[in-house]
């Protein structure tokens, strides 16, 4: 497999480790009582937050 083949692969892959990080911060923060928004935009800076390591890894892993 060439450097191209894997591209979608590995987006993919981080794509849904950030959607389970997003999950699990947005039931830890439901389950101390804090409101549905504030919720949500804590899942979403998880996601974002987790999603912007992808790039990172992949250098990582090119080296």
């Amino acid at each position: 497999m060439n450097r191209s083949d894997t591209t979608p692969m590995w987006i993919l892959v981080v794509s849904l480790a950030s959607f389970v990080a997003a999950l699990v911060t947005a039931m830890l923060k439901s389950s101390v009582g804090a409101p549905v928004a504030e919720a949500v935009l804590s899942a979403g800076v998880a996601f974002g937050g987790a999603f912007g390591l992808g790039p990172v890894l992949s250098i990582m892993e090119a080296r």
